[in-house]
């Protein structure tokens, strides 16, 4: 996966909808937000002509364009969202609150408009807020009852506009700053709540993001702004740190509502959380380092306060690791709603693709480690056959939405769409589905990549064994968010490596054992020609020769009786002549019966092995053991191959050992027949164990699915034991 064709799809909404404009409660929101603008210029105007109390030119210019900054946001929000409920409230939440925020600094410009805008921007926003993040994921729509939340708000605007008016506090005023923290935790309390709901993994994650947004940007204002006016009573608050406290917010909700509008939102948010983490562990260590130096009157030049620094600086570093590990797991919660070891998975995906696999198991290991690694919805494995390509296997997620499980791709792929969406030569191929500025930007999918789009596929990923695409990898989205970004391809590209030079593995090792089971099959087809062979001349050397050799005996002997008595010399000829003839006859019947015992196909293996132990120690002068076994049924093949074995193993011990007694036990334990010769004979090294005689016994027993154990050293004697699988069809 060296290279990548990013394909962007502009196919979403566009952010600037004409349709929004034309519904009139749009136009009413965006009426607010014009009305929040005229305000913020009008605070404007009021720092430039210096009718206002300057707190600053630096905290001036600061406030209000953060205060631009959150009106941007709010209409931002209300455009993305297509001008819907939640996209409404948050507009008019922004709206209110810009406007008490530019105001901040004229506290000490004693006016009743002042005054009246900054308590009702500061009243009206939490409630707005509130609502916001009810309707957030839950798309409920607007209740008559939800109008009783701002009853308060607005009742409170008038005590509140006397009290900045006249400079002096009531218990009203405490009680209004109460409702604005009550407000804003209660927005925390319910996004919290809907996480207890069944949620999808895109909701689910927009839900965590819009918490963590919602905590981080609402806490520090609750802590540094509301509680020292509420404990106080004052109207007087360090205003310094409300810029700081509402940019966190801004930059909070920006994460939380427009993340996931970006192609690499996982990226943004994982680096965002880790290096923020990282930075504001930083600041915090020095912050309070300095403040006591500061207190101790100390510096940084003195020894005390130089090891302190030291000791600092050291403290910092020991806390890298575990601070990135603690925002990882962080960055994990809040896509996945659990923690996860990518790498680790992926290092042992890595692990289990050393291994020699068949293409189907290789295939499979690979789509169900891939899909739990990267939190995807669900991958499938294109495999070739001839021109085209099949779905050969598939993984989906245990989190994917149901539309996705439900709608299985094509089961065989035309071959040339593929490699023509792939390229030549063939390279990873990456759809982006984004949102326009406007309609007129909107853009189809090239007809190029269709038939990926089509299947709801974001990552197509070649694996090519010499040269030649031999399989894709198919990845659907990931759960929380639809893109892959360069982390998760940077992720992928060693395993795609690794899996494309086992996948090449996996294709030989598959074609040595259609090889292997090819020349078993031709191995066994000539085994049964000979056998053919053999039974054929059996029945010729019975029916044919054996005939004729006693029929010679039979006129040799008519012949002895016809010769008169005197004649010694012709009597004693005709005599070796029957004796020879005789000899003959037997050794047919032997060679016949060695060829193709006739006992075989009518009384079975342990009958004709008995007989022939019988007539092999009556020939030979050695003494066999035989312990027979009822064997049940067995099939044919088995028979033969283990009455082969007893054969040569015997002949062998006749001609090689010079055994004076071998052990033949035959027995079934398991669905399995053994068969054990052993000798007392002088034995046989390493090299006489791979003779022609035991290499032919090896590939008969291995051609019915048995194998063969040959024991033997020098002056030891032999055993060699046969195990096959019984049954009809071994």
């Amino acid at each position: 996966m060296d290279s990548v064709t990013r394909v962007v799809i502009r196919d979403k909404p566009p952010l600037l909808d004409a349709a929004v404009l034309r519904r009139r409660a749009s136009r009413l929101v965006l009426l607010a937000a014009g009305a929040s603008l005229a305000t913020q210029f009008y605070a404007a105007a009021q720092e430039a002509t210096g009718s206002g109390a300057h707190v600053g030119a630096f905290a001036d210019v600061t406030f209000i364009l953060v205060s631009l900054l959150w009106l941007a946001l709010g209409v931002l929000v209300f455009l993305q969202r297509g001008g819907q409920r939640a996209g409404a409230l948050f507009l008019l939440s922004a709206a209110c609150g810009s406007i008490f925020l530019s105001l901040a600094t004229l506290y000490r410009h004693v006016n009743i408009v002042n005054s009246a805008l900054f308590a009702a921007g500061l009243l009206l926003f939490p409630p707005f807020l509130f609502l916001f993040a009810r309707a957030y994921r839950s798309g409920e729509t607007w209740k008559w009852w939800d109008s009783l939340l701002f009853v308060p708000s607005i009742i409170l605007t008038v005590p509140g506009t006397d009290d900045l008016y006249s400079q002096h506090t009531s218990l009203l005023w405490r009680f209004s700053m109460l409702l604005v923290a009550l407000f804003l935790l209660g927005a925390i309390v319910q996004t919290a709540l809907q996480l207890g709901r069944p949620l999808g993994p895109e909701s689910a994650a927009g839900t965590r993001a819009l918490l963590a947004g919602l905590i981080a940007g609402t806490v520090p204002g609750v802590v540094v702004f509301i509680y020292p006016l509420v404990s106080t009573g004052s109207l007087r608050v360090q205003t310094v740190w409300l810029s700081p406290i509402i940019l966190l917010f801004l930059v909070s909700m920006s994460y939380a509502v427009l993340l996931f509008e970006l192609s690499e939102a996982d990226l943004i948010l994982r680096r965002g959380v880790v290096y923020g983490s990282l930075t504001f562990v930083i600041a915090v260590a020095y912050g309070l380092l300095g403040i006591l130096l500061s207190a101790s009157r100390t510096t940084v030049s003195t020894p005390g306060g130089s090891v302190s620094f030291v000791l600092v600086t050291v403290a910092v570093g020991a806390a890298f690791t575990p601070v990135r590990r603690q925002a990882r797991r962080l960055v994990d919660w809040l896509l996945y709603g659990r923690e996860t070891d990518q790498w680790g998975l992926l290092e042992a995906l890595s692990s289990r693709l050393a291994l020699v696999m068949e293409p189907d198991e290789l295939g499979q290991v690979l789509v169900d480690e891939v899909t739990q690694a990267l939190h995807i919805r669900g991958a499938y494995l294109l495999r070739r056959r001839e021109d085209s390509f099949y779905v050969s296997q598939r993984a989906i997620s245990n989190s994917s939405p149901r539309r996705d499980t439900d709608s299985s791709p094509l089961q065989v792929w035309p071959g040339t769409p593929v490699e023509e969406a792939l390229g030549e030569p063939p390279s990873a191929l990456l759809l982006i589905h984004s949102r326009p500025l406007t309609s007129d930007r909107h853009s189809r999918t090239p007809a190029k990549y269709a038939i990926f789009d089509d299947a709801r596929i974001a990552l197509a990923i070649p694996l090519t064994t010499h040269g030649r695409l031999e399989a894709v990898l198919c990845l659907q989205p990931k759960l929380a968010h639809d893109a892959f970004d360069s982390d998760d391809l940077k992720l992928l590209a060693p395993v795609i490596r690794q899996a494309s030079a086992a996948f090449d593995n996996a294709l030989l090792f598959q074609r040595l054992r259609e090889s292997l089971v090819q020349l078993r099959a031709a191995y066994v087809r000539i085994a049964h020609e000979q056998e053919a062979e053999r039974a054929r001349l059996a029945r010729e050397l019975h029916d044919g020769t054996a005939q004729e050799v006693a029929n010679l005996i039979t006129l040799g002997t008519v012949a002895e009786r016809q010769l008169p008595a005197d004649a010694t010399q012709a009597r004693e000829t005709l005599l070796r002549l029957l004796t020879q003839a005789q000899e003959a006859y037997q050794g047919v019947r032997r060679a016949s019966h060695a060829l193709r015992p006739a006992m075989l196909d009518d009384f079975g293996l342990t009958a004709t092995l008995e007989r022939f132990v019988e007539q092999f120690s009556e020939s030979t002068g050695i003494e066999v053991e035989y312990g027979p076994s009822d064997l049940g049924s067995v099939g044919q093949d088995v028979e033969l191959a283990l009455f082969r074995v007893a054969q040569e193993c015997l002949e062998n011990a006749r001609k090689h050992s010079g055994a004076r007694h071998i052990s033949l036990v035959l027995s079934r334990n398991d669905g399995h027949i053994s068969l054990r010769v052993t000798d007392d004979g002088r034995g046989m090294g390493a090299e006489n164990a791979s003779g022609i005689g035991l290499s032919g016994i090896r590939e008969r027993i291995e051609s019915v699915g048995g194998s063969i154990r040959v024991e033997g050293r020098p002056g030891a004697g032999v055993a060699v034991t046969a195990d096959v699988p019984a049954g009809e069809q071994a």
